[in-house]
């Protein structure tokens, strides 16, 4: 008589995930990491620039991040012009990485494997998901914050439960906001990716209607944009920068906006991969991420403006928009006005419901479920992202707009090294080619092996792109009025000047070591993945060696196929 399963093996069988059986590869492959057949990519244009509205731009973040602007010296105008600048080149930048999600229809940790190695993948991987708790725990805040004034303005006596938390850096209303926001945003983590395109399209008309609504109440009140416009130095408190102190302030500005969103722009493919065609996240991308987050920043600015004159008794700059909020529904103090808060309020936790889920924890639960198959889905590495929010404290990160800049900033140390290797590998070196079954492999059978799965070429391009940029990363955080030099410029470059020497680094690196097979591609569409459409314009000729050697045009024509 057989004996029976022990409970913790029954256990063990019962939260392993179903693994594809359907293709013949070494790893564990599991329905969300797999390249997506067609029935699975529902995403076309318009869906992608609700995506980006709620993402990128029509939220709390895209609101703050140019209103902090003013902290380091620059007036308005300027803050504006910074904005514009560097949005712009985040618009070309999230087309770039978005482009192999679009293509080949894989997520952002296989696209690591390719030039990073089987193994190798693991190092910025690691950076990823940490980098996702970090702004799934920021936006749960955010959203917290606007519930406590929507709470406040149904029961005023919500802000009786004032007893300071956390070294004063919070209140109990703080608190409980926050652990009921967090349960508002579990049932959202149920759906699937596929399932938000609608949501996001109906949630971002909602937020931006009423971001415009704010500015003409704000400015309408305040009869103009308010005395930050004209005299940002004597509101603010912040002396004006001129001279060289200017241009190196603007080059801060700029890049500290690269930083605000690098981890969007670094793990694109993550959400593009369920686009229907390769060209559906193009012009989305190009026109949304720009448009969009430069206008919610630059109203976010003349609100800012408006509350500096209609409320003159606030000790400080109201730059974040549930502050903002919350100083109308105290000084207005009318019926009207705290239902015109509380709309907006629900307004804005919308947005950040999308952020939180769609943005933060569904890609964290892609990332976590490329990483452990077996054991994670996309919705279960949402939740397991959702449960570190108390580990990371969002309430200290956030406490003032200098150490949010000085947060985000630190990332351009890390992620622009990175964005230069992947674009230097994919673009230049491969020619937007990917063997799909190996990146699937776990042997040196495997064209991404390379040594013992590691991709050295990598590991040194971006120690070289790092280095550089520590001792200021060391200033900010220690001294961060204080000017080093040089270190400090080279700190304010980081983004541009970390991608731009470990992408040159690493084409020099495969000029002396060349990467064998770098063009190729399998013979087959081993994952179902293409459908029954046109050949992939990337297929062609030279494009089509495999790691065997060459197939025909006709036959590779037959079988590879995009949407």
């Amino acid at each position: 008589m057989a004996s029976k399963t022990s409970l913790p093996g029954r256990l063990i069988r019962w939260l392993e995930v179903e693994r594809d059986t359907d293709t013949d590869v070494e790893i564990y492959v599991n329905k969300d990491t797999r390249p997506l057949p067609p029935s699975r990519r529902p995403y076309g244009p318009w869906h992608f620039i609700g995506l980006w509205m709620i993402t990128g731009s029509f939220n709390v973040g895209g609101w703050t991040t140019g209103s902090s602007l003013i902290s380091l010296g620059l007036n308005v105008w300027q803050s504006m012009i910074a904005i514009i600048v560097a949005h712009t080149l985040m618009g070309f930048v999230c087309v770039l990485g978005g482009q192999p999600g679009a293509k080949w229809h894989i997520g952002f940790p296989m696209w690591m494997k390719q030039n990073w190695g089987i193994w190798g993948y693991l190092f910025p991987m690691m950076i990823r998901v940490f980098l996702s708790f970090v702004w799934t725990s920021t936006n749960i805040w955010y959203g917290s914050q606007c519930l406590r004034v929507l709470l406040t303005c149904i029961w005023p006596s919500f802000l009786n439960l004032d007893t300071p938390l956390a070294s004063g850096t919070m209140k109990v209303y703080d608190f409980v906001s926050f652990l009921v926001y967090i349960v508002l945003c579990l049932p959202l983590m149920w759906f699937n990716p596929e399932s938000y395109k609608r949501p996001f399209l109906v949630a971002s008309t909602i937020v931006a209607s009423c971001v415009f609504v704010l500015l003409i109440w704000s400015t309408a009140r305040a009869h103009g944009g308010g005395i930050l416009l004209a005299d940002v130095s004597g509101v603010s408190g912040v002396a004006p920068a001129s001279g060289s102190a200017l241009g190196w302030a603007f080059v801060y500005a700029v890049t500290s906006n690269m930083g605000g969103i690098a981890t969007h722009m670094w793990s694109q493919s993550d959400y593009t991969r369920y686009a229907r065609k390769p060209g559906d996240q193009v012009l989305a991308q190009l026109i949304m991420v720009p448009l969009g987050t430069i206008i919610v920043a630059c109203i976010g600015i003349v609100c800012t403006s408006c509350a500096a004159t209609l409320y003159p008794q606030e000790k400080s700059l109201l730059w974040q928009p549930y502050a903002f909020l919350e100083a109308v529904r105290k000084h207005e103090d009318s019926q009207g006005a705290r239902a015109g808060v509380a709309f907006a309020s629900i307004a804005f936790m919308m947005s950040q419901f999308g952020i939180v889920v769609a943005s933060n924890s569904v890609v964290a639960g892609i990332d976590l479920a490329a990483l452990l198959p077996r054991w994670f889905t996309v919705r279960r590495g949402g939740y397991f992202t959702i449960a570190f929010v108390f580990i990371m404290q969002p309430w200290a990160l956030l406490n003032s707009a200098t150490n949010f800049l000085t947060v985000v900033g630190s990332f351009n140390v890390f992620l622009g090294p990175l964005m230069g290797i992947m674009f230097a590998d994919y673009f230049l070196l491969r020619k937007r080619t990917v063997k799909l079954t190996d990146l699937y492999g776990n042997s040196s059978q495997s064209i991404y092996w390379y040594v013992k799965g590691w991709n050295w070429r990598a590991a040194v391009a971006w120690a070289a792109g790092v280095w550089f940029l520590m001792p200021g990363l060391v200033q900010r955080g220690v001294a961060p009025k204080a000017d080093w030099g040089g270190w400090t410029r080279l700190y304010q470059l980081a983004w541009f000047a970390g991608c731009l020497s470990s992408g040159l680094v690493y084409l020099a690196l495969d000029y002396f070591w060349p990467i064998p097979s770098k063009t190729a591609v399998d013979d087959l569409d081993y994952f179902g993945t293409f459908g029954d459409a046109e050949v992939l314009s990337g297929v062609m000729d030279e494009d089509r060696i495999t790691s065997g050697g060459t197939e025909s045009k006709e036959s590779i024509g037959e079988k590879i196929t995009d949407v």
